[in-house]
């Protein structure tokens, strides 16, 4: 019986990796912003802009924050056109699927 309890364990989502693309959008919300509680902020990929944003905190991505530092390094990588490769894990909110960001990678090409 404990063998069979152990093979329904949670185990922590993989994170998936998006293709290397420019910034499109960044998004920083504070305390006082009515969405603050639902997530932190986003940004958005050239390549998938349309389709997808990769949040950070916040009930729809708890658990998946970001420091002040990633926050500066994506706005500077934004401003100056670098290329950017994110890691996600997928996340469902009130029936609703949203990527949330685990980390970044940063490139010139």
């Amino acid at each position: 019986m404990l063998a069979a309890a152990t093979l329904f364990v949670a185990r922590p989502a993989l994170a998936e990796t998006t293709p290397t693309s420019s910034v499109a959008q960044l998004m920083v919300l504070e305390p006082g912003d009515a969405s603050y509680k639902l997530f932190h902020g986003a940004v958005w990929l050239d390549y998938d802009k349309a389709q997808w944003n990769y949040r950070w905190g916040g009930l729809q991505c708890k658990g998946r924050e970001l420091s002040d530092t990633s926050i500066q390094l994506l706005f500077a990588a934004f401003r100056s056109e670098y290329q950017v490769t994110l890691e996600y894990v997928s996340s469902d909110y009130k029936s609703k699927p949203y990527r949330c960001l685990t980390g970044f990678t940063i490139s010139k090409s």
